[in-house]
């Protein structure tokens, strides 16, 4: 029977660059690849699992791989995800990847070599091909084959601020996000859905002049110029629902500089239900995702995975959260 010798000597490799082939981990050039994994077919070399499952071990690590850990939500959602796998003996790494494809398939790799047990995805790039059956990830609000995946109702949350801003007398309505479909666009997640529940309930309600307001995805902290220009194009609308509370914040700032009046000139409802107030000065209308509810599913998402059991996909109800803007 052959060995990983063998094969190392046969491909002209190193015993490590073969282990780094057959484990799918760490960097190998593609050509170094293929050569192996010829060598192994003509070898018929099979690695012996049972001694590979022996050194598998268990981290008590979860890594959370998120855009941005400044945005409020994924600041409160690490703070409840934290407290829940703590109570099952878990550990929670936050690896902030600044949309850097590269620093998600690290902490991927490290999936791999065990150094963590599960790792909770937030991602906006073309990863899919990094992923290997029977990897222990949870996607969230982003659908992947084989992969199982969390998010709140986006879809209800986009038809409560519809109802909302119609119920409050707005003709005129706007949405504002970084996932409204446009030539720069890469990938559609569940935060689309927001969108469309809004756009589709407010022509069930009647209301069929709503403008939609793009800008880059990944734009967590701030929307750019641009956009506050082509809200002062609009001068008609009456009703603004927007993508997250951080734009909502930032686009009631910018029509009070103008003069505009929230509530009274124009109403704007954000998404997520943090405590955006803090640094508006009053309390923004906005559809809540309840980040308690979805820190739980993760913490029991993971719970499964560690007991082999089958991961399902998961929706988080949403609610509208009344303040001071619509």
């Amino acid at each position: 029977m052959p060995s990983i010798k063998d094969v190392a000597k046969r491909a002209g490799v190193g015993i490590a660059t073969v282990s780094r082939v057959i484990n799918n981990s760490g960097y190998v050039k593609n050509e170094t690849r293929k050569k192996v994994e010829e060598v192994i077919r003509e070898l018929n070399f099979h690695p012996n699992e049972i001694a590979r499952s022996m050194t598998k071990q268990r981290s008590g690590i979860v890594a959370f791989i998120i855009p941005n850990s400044i945005h409020l939500f994924f600041a409160q959602l690490i703070y409840h995800f934290e407290g829940e796998l703590y109570n099952y003996g878990f550990k929670l790494m936050v690896c902030n990847s600044s949309e850097q494809i590269e620093k998600e398939i690290s902490y991927l790799d490290m999936l791999r070599q065990n150094k963590v047990d599960a790792v909770v995805l937030l991602t906006n790039n073309d990863i899919e091909r990094y992923f290997e059956k029977g990897m222990a990830v949870i996607s969230f609000d982003r659908h992947f084959e084989g992969i199982p995946v969390l998010s709140s109702d986006n879809y209800k949350g986009g038809v409560l601020a519809a109802n909302r801003l119609i119920d409050a007398g707005c003709k005129h309505l706007m949405f504002i996000g970084d996932d409204a479909q446009g030539d720069y666009i890469r990938v559609s997640t569940e935060v689309s859905k927001r969108r469309i529940g809004f756009i589709e309930q407010a022509k069930k309600r009647g209301v069929t002049d709503v403008t939609i307001l793009e800008y880059p995805l990944g734009d967590y902290i701030r929307i750019p110029e641009y956009v506050h220009d082509n809200v002062a194009m609009h001068p008609e609308v009456d009703g603004i629902f927007c993508v997250s509370d951080a734009v909502a914040a930032d686009v009631i700032r910018h029509l009070e500089k103008r003069g505009i009046r929230v509530p009274e000139d124009v109403r704007v409802i954000g998404f997520d239900g943090g405590d955006s107030f803090i640094n508006l000065g009053k309390r923004i209308t906005s559809i809540r995702q309840n980040t308690e509810a979805l820190a739980k599913d993760l913490a029991s998402m993971i719970l499964s995975y560690r007991d082999n059991k089958v991961v399902t996909n998961r929706i988080v109800p949403v609610t509208l959260i009344e303040g001071e803007t619509a």
